[in-house]
């Protein structure tokens, strides 16, 4: 028994006991470790969803990927699995001060079965995912009987000044493993490397600086967590503001100065932006046609299969600004058209084939009736970017 309860802060390893500390710290391993196997399956999942219906039959569209992407998530779900049940055995037994095998066995299995939601159907996928931030969130909080006992350590205690600052706090404590954040900032696993650095600051700070005494130490953490924290939560975002007011502010003024120069100079800019229109129509699309009563975009099948559902509905919300655009242009009554005039009737074709892959449709009598209620208006507008798969 002695040996079942010994301490084992490892990532993997099924015999022992692990405190709360190090149970989060490998969590976010875990984490890490996850993303990189479920990366390919979420863009596989975002490029073939169609409508805002899909997200509700996601497993429906998974068990449709190729095999090959299978093959990869497969192994990286059992990988993760074991990973992640070895954890949160050796977290209960450090909760339960000795080894239940039955407690142990219900809660990795209910761990086992959220793992693999994504198979589900979203109901009971959504069931699970509940089931599985209880399951977390109860090791996390729950104080171990075991480890409960151990003497403070102020190494485990977390450091915002290194969340916060990351790679400039790593530099002031020559801790220079952080400096991994200038590559993973604008990535899936940023985040967790800024946790990461939160977690283990204390440990490197102590480690590589020589302090000459414990409350020096503190002290000096403090002071840096609070400079880091202004700098991210007050200053940073007040410069980035101001980056951005300053330059709304030079496009209107520069809007309103244009607007009082003579008609040839309007002219000559409402010129400029068709122009600019022509070119962005081109590089999305190989051809479209203007007609009475619809806008036809036409684009390669295999562009359309590499965007994504946003990626699409930012396509189709082009194509109506832009049939907007000429018709303006071309209306001998100088009408004025708008994007949500023409999204009606703007659709986008496949260029081989001639087949309808993307429209906007919506029930006008939704719109119009005085017995719809607000929800069904909303579900109606999620619903009205229809996009299609390919035949071919």
């Amino acid at each position: 028994m002695r040996d079942e309860l010994r301490l084992n802060t490892r990532l993997i390893g099924f015999d022992g006991i692990i405190g709360r500390w190090d149970f989060c710290l490998n969590f976010i391993y875990l984490c890490i470790i996850g993303s990189l196997f479920s990366l390919p399956a979420s863009s596989y999942l975002m490029t073939h969803i169609s409508s805002f219906s899909d997200f509700f039959s996601m497993n429906t569209i998974f068990w449709e990927a190729p095999w090959l992407l299978k093959i990869w998530v497969f192994p990286g779900i059992a990988f993760i699995l074991y990973i992640g049940i070895s954890l949160i055995i050796r977290r209960l037994n450090d909760i339960n001060g000795e080894v239940c095998r039955d407690t142990n066995a219900i809660v990795a299995t209910l761990y086992a079965l959220s793992t693999f939601g994504l198979l589900f159907p979203v109901g009971i996928s959504f069931l699970l995912y509940l089931i599985n931030i209880a399951i977390l969130l109860y090791l996390i909080i729950a104080k171990g009987k075991i480890t409960g006992k151990y003497p403070y350590d102020y190494r485990k205690e977390f450091n915002w000044g290194a969340f916060f600052g990351t790679w400039i706090w790593g530099l002031f404590n020559k801790s220079y493993k952080t400096l991994w954040m200038l590559l993973l900032w604008f990535t899936p696993w940023g985040f967790w490397y800024a946790l990461i650095c939160g977690f283990k600051g204390n440990e490197w700070a102590a480690k590589n600086r020589d302090w000459p005494s414990l409350e020096d130490f503190k002290k000096s953490q403090e002071t840096q967590t609070i400079v880091f924290v202004i700098l991210s939560v007050l200053i940073i975002p007040i410069i980035y503001f101001l980056i951005v007011t300053a330059i709304v502010s030079t496009i209107i003024f520069t809007a309103i100065d244009e607007a009082k120069t003579s008609p040839e100079h309007n002219s000559a800019t409402i010129e400029k932006i068709e122009n600019s229109l022509q070119k962005i129509i081109i590089s999305y699309f190989e051809s479209y046609e203007i007609t009475p009563n619809e806008n036809k975009f036409y684009i390669s099948i295999s562009e359309w299969k590499s965007y994504s559902f946003q990626d699409k509905k930012n396509l189709l919300d082009i194509a109506a600004t832009a049939s907007a655009k000429e018709r303006e242009r071309t209306s001998e009554d100088k009408k004025y058209y708008t994007k949500s005039d023409e999204l009606k009737r703007t659709k986008i074709y496949s260029s081989e084939t001639k087949e309808l892959l993307g429209e906007y449709y919506i029930d006008d009598e939704i719109l119009t009736s005085e017995k719809v209620d607000f929800k069904t208006i909303v579900k109606a507008s999620f619903n009205a970017y229809r996009f299609y798969t390919p035949k071919k």
